[in-house]
């Protein structure tokens, strides 16, 4: 029995495209980003709708070829594609961009000649140690990203930054308490409904999502199936599209734990207002468990460690994107650093392999029941 029906997600999904060109049409701006590191309370304090952008399919890389080589990163390629013919993508009045990989650090020059709206990059030093200096300038970013905001809606967002924040730590807080109830066995919430969660979390109004949690709120567990190997997802973005792959997994093993930047990644930790909420927000952002492509990372290994021992995992899978560098340099990391066997999953977001994948997935299976 599902948490929620992925008919419902996909009928949410829906409804809040059709209320965004409304308010749209109220003169209310809409902002679409990318990645985890992107201080969305920023955009909502100032007037604006932020929207993570995470979707991801063959058709609309084969259409970003049209501005990128063909070994670039799918989900670069695929963002080109969908700014172009989705309807939720079309949407957006401005882009905020981070430089974390070298695609990503290019890919808002190449996206000024597909479409023509405002663009701003987020400079995140690479360095992950929160040396003055560093903090000085990322907060500096945070400072001129307001004012690309204030710009854009006309709003100045300080006066209503501490009480934004409040509301997505209660959004980070509800789906912690969800994401928790994953310790148990066998697990009451499955991986794909958490990805579902996250991924409604950066679409949806906040108070929507934390009310669709408390009505569902597992309190026993609800899947009935027998005892599956324990398993942690780490790796590239997963988007609205992975679903399928992480359905494949989930009829062999249960995701318990994850690592993932529209997983548990999105809501780990909370931020801690003292006294100026920017300067709050620049601690936070700079400081999350970090992605791969920073230095040093090893709160990623921590981080992963502490999930390993409390959700008694037995194996991971790591599913990356084709040709995404910082993930894929990673792999060896964490077989020598995690000592647990290992599933590697590469995609382009095509199924051409899916077949082969479903019988190493059902190969991985029997190797973690026979341990």
């Amino acid at each position: 029995m599902a948490l929620i029906e992925y008919k419902k997600i996909a009928h949410l999904r829906e409804e809040r495209i059709a209320e965004l060109k409304r308010l749209r049409v109220t003169g209310k701006k809409v902002v679409g980003y990318f990645c985890l590191y992107v201080p969305v309370e920023v955009i909502q304090a100032s007037g604006a709708v932020p929207i993570r952008l995470a979707r991801g399919d063959n058709s609309a890389a084969l259409l970003g070829e049209r501005h990128l080589r063909p070994d670039a990163c799918p989900f670069c390629k695929s963002t080109l594609g969908k700014l172009t013919t989705d309807p939720l993508y079309q949407l957006a009045d401005a882009l905020v961009f981070v430089n974390t990989c070298d695609m990503m650090r290019r890919l808002p020059e190449v996206v000024r000649n597909v479409v023509d709206i405002p663009v701003f990059q987020i400079y995140l030093p690479r360095t992950a140690e929160d040396f003055p200096n560093r903090l000085n300038e990322f907060l500096r970013q945070l400072e001129k990203m307001m004012n690309f905001l204030k710009t854009l809606t006309g709003v100045d967002g300080l006066p209503r930054l501490t009480s934004t924040i409040t509301e997505y730590n209660r959004l980070r807080q509800a789906l912690k308490a969800l994401d928790e109830t994953r310790i148990q066995e066998p697990p009451p919430v499955k991986g794909s409904e958490i990805l579902d969660l996250v991924l409604l979390a950066t679409l949806l109004k906040s108070e929507d999502v934390i009310e669709l949690i408390s009505e569902k709120m597992p309190h026993q567990p609800v899947n009935s199936q027998p005892a599956l190997p324990r398993v942690l997802l780490a790796g590239s973005i997963l988007t609205e599209e992975d679903r399928r792959t992480i359905t494949l997994l989930e009829k062999e093993l249960a995701i318990v734990a994850d690592t993932i930047c529209t997983g548990t990644r999105f809501f780990t930790e909370t931020v801690e207002v003292k006294d100026d909420p920017l300067i709050a927000l620049a601690n936070y952002y700079f400081n999350l468990i970090p992605c791969a492509f920073r230095r040093p990372n090893d709160r990623l290994y921590d981080f992963t460690h502490k999930l390993i021992a409390e959700r008694l995992v037995q194996g991971i899978i790591y599913k990356t994107l084709l040709y995404c560098d910082p993930w894929r340099f990673e792999v060896q990391t964490h077989r020598t650093k995690l000592q647990l066997p290992v599933l590697e999953i590469d995609s382009d977001y095509s199924e051409k392999n899916y077949q082969q994948l479903r019988t190493r997935i059902e190969a991985f299976a029997e190797m973690l029941k026979s341990k």
